[in-house]
């Protein structure tokens, strides 16, 4: 009977791991799941500009051209690109990115907005890295982007000791 008792347990125990590890699986996006057709072109040659984006410095304008002609790397016919060599009103800390339509020369996002910003960095607790540095993971025929960091505030609030909450 005893010997029953534990190898029920242990049948039960191997079932819920099993079913905890499948359904770990499941909570993980892949970029299977989400395809793309990739276009080969044609592709505009000429960055197309916003009033807004016609104010960004000339840096920010040169590396986006620099980035139209390049390969499509996210969701069939995109260029996603982050960096934190900014110059201008484009970004004003941390590392900012773009999407830019290959098809068009437009460019048709940046990176999300949360709490206010747009800008990233890697994954702190109130100012403290934690140890996952910023990074993005895209590939041309899948329409997931893949981002691990944290926005950065606008306006940073410090606690009482001058530490930056985050």
């Amino acid at each position: 009977m005893q010997r029953k008792s534990i190898l029920l347990a242990c049948i039960s125990l191997w079932v819920c791991a099993t079913a905890t590890i499948q359904a770990e699986d499941k909570m993980f996006p892949e970029f299977s799941h989400y395809p793309a057709t990739v276009t080969s072109g044609p592709f505009s040659q000429t960055l197309v500009l916003t009033n807004e984006q016609i104010k960004y410095s000339a840096h920010w304008k040169k590396t986006m051209q620099q980035q139209l002609v390049k390969p499509v790397n996210f969701a069939g016919h995109y260029r996603f690109f982050a960096t934190d060599a900014y110059q201008g009103d484009e970004c004003q800390h941390g590392i900012c990115g773009w999407v830019l339509d290959k098809s068009t020369g437009n460019v048709v996002s940046n990176l999300p907005e949360f709490n206010g910003s747009d800008s990233y960095g890697a994954v702190g607790d109130n100012g403290t890295p934690v140890g996952e540095p910023f990074e993005t993971k895209t590939q041309s025929d899948s329409l997931l982007l893949i981002l691990t960091g944290q926005a950065i505030p606008k306006e940073l609030k410090h606690d009482k000791d001058g530490v930056p909450i985050t």
